[in-house]
């Protein structure tokens, strides 16, 4: 999941700010195509709790508002190529579908966006492993898997590794829903600028939501899930027919669970 992973501490089911103060000390980084350098660590910037400080007061998280991280991109042909490779093998990319469809529920989340990570990171493969140790359909880090509950053992199980992923993403909404003062939207309703903010602190760390140079894989890896979002591969054809039955709206905009 990304080039580094954040361990989530809950409390009573809600995310606590240590599990946001950890950042990146607590997981190591994993090449994604280009390999970026390794973050500082906030503690050598100075305060313990520089982390929090940082994504909740910085006066720069203004200027981020409707601020993609990248353009929206065009197929190239190269992705036409490995999208028409993938779409020749349903059986392969529409086999979690019904999958995704209960975890995008459970976690209200939108379920192309879901599909859309599971194949820039898997391309649909439990079996995945990545160099650094992030594992299955989702390539999560075991200590990320955690901190959402998934024994790491579980990692590689279809089911378990779409729920860690689910339930990951869930928590930089979260996040991002503090930060961006979101109260009253859901997240399916997300401007791109905030799925692309999620995006990238998937691939990089949660302090990517609000940072403003990210590294060049980082941005690689946004435009290549976004490129997958707007694909026919990340149609959620299985089973056949089924389409995901939002929450209401009064459930979606005050998930269960809070900040602290």
């Amino acid at each position: 999941m990304g080039d580094a992973h954040l361990a989530v501490a809950y409390q009573g089911g809600a995310v606590s700010p240590a599990g946001l103060n950890m950042m990146f000390d607590a997981a190591k980084s994993r090449p994604a195509g280009v390999v970026a350098p390794e973050p500082k660590r906030f503690e050598e910037a100075g305060s313990p709790n520089k982390a929090l400080e940082t994504l909740y007061s910085r006066p720069s998280v203004s200027t981020l508002h409707q601020q993609l991280v990248v353009p929206v991109p065009n197929e190239t042909p190269a992705y036409r190529r490995t999208f028409k490779i993938m779409l020749a093998n349903p059986d392969k990319t529409d086999r979690w579908d019904e999958m995704i469809l209960r975890y995008a529920k459970i976690y209200k989340l939108d379920s192309r966006l879901l599909k859309s990570i599971m194949a820039a990171e898997s391309e649909f493969d439990p079996k995945a492993v990545s160099p650094s140790g992030a594992r299955g359909l989702m390539q999560v880090m075991p200590v990320t898997s955690a901190g959402v509950g998934i024994p790491a053992s579980k990692l590689n199980e279809p089911a378990s590794g779409v729920k860690a992923g689910a339930a990951y993403i869930q928590v930089l909404f979260k996040a991002a829903w503090k930060i961006f003062n979101l109260k009253g939207v859901r997240y399916t309703d997300a401007p791109m600028w905030v799925v692309q903010r999620v995006i990238a602190a998937y691939h990089a760390g949660p302090k990517f939501l609000t940072k403003l140079k990210l590294y060049p894989s980082t941005r690689s890896y946004v435009r290549k899930v976004i490129l997958f979002y707007h694909s026919k591969v990340t149609d959620l054809r299985r089973p056949a027919g089924v389409q995901l039955e939002l929450p209401s709206y009064n459930e979606a905009v005050t998930p269960s669970g809070s900040m602290y």
